[in-house]
């Protein structure tokens, strides 16, 4: 069952990487995010337990040097960066959340009853205050979200036997604090 969710995690991912790839190349003009851009990653993020449990196997894979060093690195309480972040680069790039692989586009959003798009201030400079964007051209997260919390409810049902809730998140602080580091010193 492990291996069904985790494969249709990986599907879900590959979707939304293709839509930002779609994306990018529409706007390649105003995004500016590349390797060593952590704008986004000022505000540590909270994530599902599928998501964490991503998160833990690429962790592992990591040697327990860069693990140690990297745990360093975020002791201090009022630090609120990310804790994944290695210097100004993604620890866990290829296992990062969802939500850290839509950042800086222009995302559709809907919070009571009111609808916007939001995107990085750091892209789309060059825009008229005026501007706006094409449906078609917006990511709406909606579809993306409902697969997502599916695909984790299973997760917790089956996999942890736990019910879901939506407030099962747990924080990338916390993950990297508790991973057991094996090995050498």
């Amino acid at each position: 069952m492990l291996e069904e969710i985790l494969f249709q995690y990986q599907n879900l991912v590959h979707k939304v990487d293709q839509v930002w790839k779609n994306l990018r190349l529409h706007y390649d003009s105003h995004i500016i995010c590349s390797p060593g851009c952590s704008h986004c990653c000022e505000v540590e993020r909270t994530i599902l337990s599928i998501e964490a449990y991503v998160v833990e196997q690429q962790l592992a894979t990591l040697s327990p040097q860069r693990l140690k060093k990297l745990r360093s690195r975020h002791r201090l309480k009022n630090d609120t960066r990310c804790p994944m972040l290695w210097g100004n680069l993604c620890a866990i790039y290829f296992a990062r959340p969802i939500i850290c692989r839509t950042h800086g586009l222009p995302i559709f959003y809907c919070e009571a009853e009111i609808t916007f798009i939001d995107y990085c201030r750091l892209n789309f400079t060059q825009l008229d205050k005026k501007y706006q964007f094409d449906d078609k051209f917006v990511l709406d997260m909606a579809e993306f979200n409902v697969e997502l919390v599916r695909l984790d409810h299973q997760f917790a049902e089956f996999i942890l036997g736990k019910p879901w809730r939506p407030t099962n998140r747990q924080s990338l602080r916390k993950i990297l604090k508790n991973l057991t580091i094996k090995g050498p010193s």
